[in-house]
Order: structure tokens, then sequence, then C-alpha cells
């Protein structure tokens, strides 16, 4: 196992705040290492140490040999620009398909992610940073990303919260929580069996080790009773008071040196109790209005200037209903987002309820007053409201120093949930949600999706997060051929409709080859030299047919 460099007794310590304590990992040549752990443990922090921009308050890395080029693919980047992109990174970008001839402020979030991507991947360093780089991408640019990072020649260290895709490319795991850094051999999976025995196993040292320290403790106890009534019988005996006292000075040396024992034990190997899972709990109130339209376009068309994202859509939406949409990147879905919100003109018609109260969950969380404490945000004006707001905070996974700490000082997760604790105060009847579960670390998703399954009021959902869709939506808005198609159907169903669109095609295809076939086979006599050729090929694709019949 070839090193690349190593992590050596490493802390990250802002102002008063540890995030990691001198932790220690191998960087393994060629590996493909994933970061995972909870909002604000110290995911980026690291990546932002590993790539210079920070010191480390303690320790360092060491690099074998000189120290490595390094690219850096950051969460949001707001002040991105790429312009001048030349040779190599000119390939590059085709080959991510993202649209050259538009301005980065003008493409999609999706877009977004696959330019910068397409730049970091063409510098070709030794060493790959990515901070959530599965964020706003669609399935197509999903897979072609996992090809990248198998077929890049350097090392790649990555944070995502994304298991499937942590699963398909990941051969380490570094989880960082509670100020320390674990080092897993294998995939996501392999992270979390082997995480579940340690702490299986880790359980079951601690209860035998409390079990026998009860023991002792209650031994100790009886000897204690029996010690003191000795005492008693010394005084009160007017003969064998000798004998009284010999026999509970016995006890007490007894007691000290049981007590001894359990102490020198204990300093030697003492066991922790293993910590419990983090849960995380969302509460968001809304409207309980139903069957009632809360939005309709008719005709509803958007372009910018000579790029037509979509035309014809006509559609209704009702109060209550739970609306997946669907569409690659660059389809116009934030677009339609920022319509519903009056940030963008509209060609047709596009109405909204005037009684509808909106709650818009951007991708970015750029829009909350960084220099601003959650304090000086929320602005509290009475006792009980600030310590509704607290509670909401400590539900919400933060602890009591992030009530008076500065918005720009925190993760992206944790600005998702300060966004999300908007809504819940607000009591939202619509939700508008653009890939919510970006920055979000695993418990905090499984929680929210709790929560917007038992939300009363309409949600319109865009994630590529497939499960996360599966479990929260039964119709779709989908955004394809330049236009938006409304359908009474759940994901699932969707996608086994065009499996099921996809297999009719293709047994369509073999069998009019198989027709092909037989037909010159029908012309042809058994001696015939082609026959023997046609024979097999009637075979093979019978073969295939009957292959495809059983799915």
């Amino acid at each position: 196992m070839t090193l690349h460099g190593k992590l050596v007794d490493m802390s990250i310590i802002f102002g008063d705040k540890v995030i990691l304590k001198n932790i220690k990992a191998d960087i393994v040549a060629g590996a493909i290492i994933g970061i995972v752990g909870g909002n604000g443990e110290g995911k980026s922090s690291l990546l932002s140490v590993l790539a210079s921009e920070t010191i480390p308050s303690s320790g360092q890395i060491e690099w074998f040999g000189s120290t490595p080029a390094i690219s850096y693919f950051k969460q949001e980047d707001d002040q991105f620009s790429n312009n001048d992109l030349v040779g190599d990174e000119e390939v590059y970008f085709s080959k991510w398909s993202v649209p050259r001839e538009r301005d980065y402020t003008d493409l999609s979030g999706g877009e977004k992610m696959k330019r910068r991507l397409s730049y970091v991947f063409a510098e070709k360093s030794q060493l790959l940073l990515l901070d959530e780089p599965t964020n706003h991408l669609d399935q197509e640019s999903l897979s072609f990303l996992k090809k990248q990072i198998h077929s890049y020649p350097g090392t790649i260290i990555l944070v995502s919260h994304d298991r499937y895709f942590l699963d398909e490319v990941a051969t380490w795991v570094w989880e960082v929580e509670n100020n320390k850094l674990t080092v897993y051999p294998g995939n996501y999976s392999a992270y979390r069996k082997k995480k579940e025995e340690s702490q299986l196993t880790q359980q079951r040292l601690y209860d035998a080790q409390q079990s026998k320290i009860q023991q002792v403790e209650k031994q100790i106890s009886e000897l204690r009773n029996w010690s003191s009534k000795a005492h008693a019988e010394s005084t009160k005996q007017e003969f064998n008071k000798e004998y009284y006292r010999v026999k509970s000075k016995k006890m007490d040396v007894q007691i000290r040196s049981k007590k001894k024992r359990l102490e020198l034990e204990l300093s030697k190997n003492t066991i922790d109790k293993p910590e419990e899972e983090r849960e995380v709990s969302f509460s968001i109130e809304g409207s309980k209005k139903k069957g009632k339209r809360v939005i309709e376009a008719k005709n509803m068309c958007k372009s910018f200037g000579d790029h037509l994202l979509f035309k014809n859509a006509s559609f209704t939406m009702q109060s209550q209903e739970r609306i997946g949409i669907l569409g690659s990147n660059g389809s116009g879905k934030s677009t339609f987002f920022r319509m519903l919100l009056g940030e963008e003109t509209v060609q047709g018609e596009l109405w909204k309820s005037e009684a509808m109260n909106i709650g818009y969950l951007r991708q970015t969380v750029f829009d909350l007053p960084e220099e601003k404490t959650p304090f000086d945000f929320f602005g509290p004006t009475d006792y009980d409201t600030r310590g509704q707001i607290q509670t909401l905070m400590m539900n919400l996974g933060f602890s009591k120093d992030h009530w008076s700490r500065p918005i720009h000082t925190m993760s992206m997760g944790e600005r998702v949930k300060l966004k999300l604790m908007e809504f819940m105060l607000d009591q939202k009847d619509v939700l508008l949600l653009d890939e919510p579960t970006n920055h979000l670390d695993l418990p905090s998703r499984e929680q929210l999706e709790k929560t917007l399954s038992t939300y009363p009021g309409t949600i319109l959902l865009v994630t590529h997060d497939r499960y996360f869709l599966e479990k929260l939506t039964n119709k779709l808005l989908v955004f394809e051929n330049k236009t938006i198609r409304k359908l009474e159907m759940s994901y699932n169903e969707w996608m086994h409709k065009n499996d099921e669109s996809l297999l009719e095609k293709d047994l369509l295809k073999l069998e009019t080859e198989r027709q092909a076939v037989l037909g010159e086979l029908s012309y042809l006599q058994k001696n015939h030299p082609k026959y023997g050729e046609l024979d097999q090929q009637f075979i093979m694709l019978t073969k295939q047919i009957n292959e495809l019949k059983k799915k």
C-alpha cells in the first residue's frame, strides 16, 4: 500500500470551538476517500486544511516526496468564473455537456456544478478534493461524474451525503464525529456494517463492565453494612468488644481493597458507553385547506433570448398535493420556481392563489444575512419566542454557541436548517424545495423526510435523491421536450412505465429482425452456405426475445 501522505496529530480549532483534535490518518495513493459525518462536524474544514487554505491549529500533513498539485472543488462558489478555458479544459467542457456560450450566472444549479467540475477535473492534479460534488446533478451527469472519478489518475478525497454515490465510488471512508476521525476500508455500506459491529461490541463490553462495577459496589455496600453493625456491636457489648472491633477493621480493609482494585482496573481499561446516533427533529405546520387550486398554468412559456426553456405548458395544482419535479439540468425547474415567486417574467398565464404563503428553499442558501447571528436574524421580541427558537435550534442539532455565532461561520447544512426554521416559524402553505437534501447529513435527511410526510400543505420538490423523491411525492411535473406535463403517478411508476416502453421497443426491434431472418431462411435449402449462419442468428434472436419477456 503506497502512501501519498498522512495526517499527524492534527487539530483544527476556531476560537474556543474544537472541530477536530489530534487526528491521524493515512492518505493512500490512488485512493478514493469519502468523508462522512454530521453537519458542522468539520468535513469542509478538513478539506480546507488539505487544500492549504487553512492552517491546522496543531499537528501537520506529511507528504511523501514533494507537495502534490491540489485541485479543490468547493460546495458552493458564487464568485466562480472560467471564461478563459483553453486546450484540454475546452475538451472537458464538451465532455460534461456544459453550454459554453452562456454566461455562468445564467446557468442552472446543475449546469454551474458541471462547469466547475469540468474545470477541476481538467487540471489533472495529483490530489483532487471534492466537497459535495453530486449536488444539483441529474442522473446522466451523476453517471458521468462516477466514470470520471473511477478513471482519475490521482488521489481523490470527497465529502458526500449521497449513500448510493459513496457505495459506488469510495475505496475508503473517513468518519468525522465528536472531534475524532476514524478510518474504515471499503465503501459506505462496508463502513456502516463495520461501525455497527464496533458499536455492538463496545456495548457488550460496556454492559459487562457495568455489571461487574454493580457487583463490586454491591459487595462493598454489604461489607459496609456488616462493618457498621460490627462497630455498633463493639460499643454495645459489655464483653467481646475487641472481637467486634477487629471484625469491623477487617471489613474496612476489605472495602478499601475492593475499591482500590476497581479503581485500578477502571484506570487501566475504562470502556466508554457507545454514543447514540444523533437524531434531528423538524416540525413544520401549514394550511390544512383541502381541494382548492393553488397554482394554474395556461399556455405558459419561458425563454432567455433565443434559448427556449419550455412552451405550451398547461396544468393545475391543488392544495396538499405533493409533486415531484423532474427534468435534466437546464430544463427550467429553478426558473419555474422563480416565476412562482414573481422573480421572473411569464409568457402565457400563471395564476397563483392570493392566500398562498410560499416558503422557498433555494439551492445555494446564499440568501441568508451572513454577518448576523441566529439571535439577530430571527429577532425574538419576548422571552417565550426566544425560548421557542432556542428549542427549535436544539431539535435541529445546533449547540448553544450557534445562537450567538455569525451565520457565515456555519456549514452549508446548518444554513439549510436555519432556512427550514423560517418555514416552521412562519407556517408556510406551499413549500418550494429546490434540492432540500443538498448539504444535509443523513440523520437530517431522514428526519426531514418524516416531517414533510406529515406536512399538511402543498409541496413542490426538485431533488436528485431518488429515495427521497419516491418517499415524498405521488405526482410529477415533468420538464422535457421543451414543455411541462403534469402526471398523476409516482416516480417509481414513471420509471417503470419508461422501462416498459423501452422493453416494448426492444422486443419489437428483435421480433422484426427475427422475422426478417426467418423470411430469408424460408427461401434457402439446408445445404446452402448461408443457411447455417442465418439459423444461428435466428436461435440467438429467439433467446434474446425470451430473456426480455421474462423481465
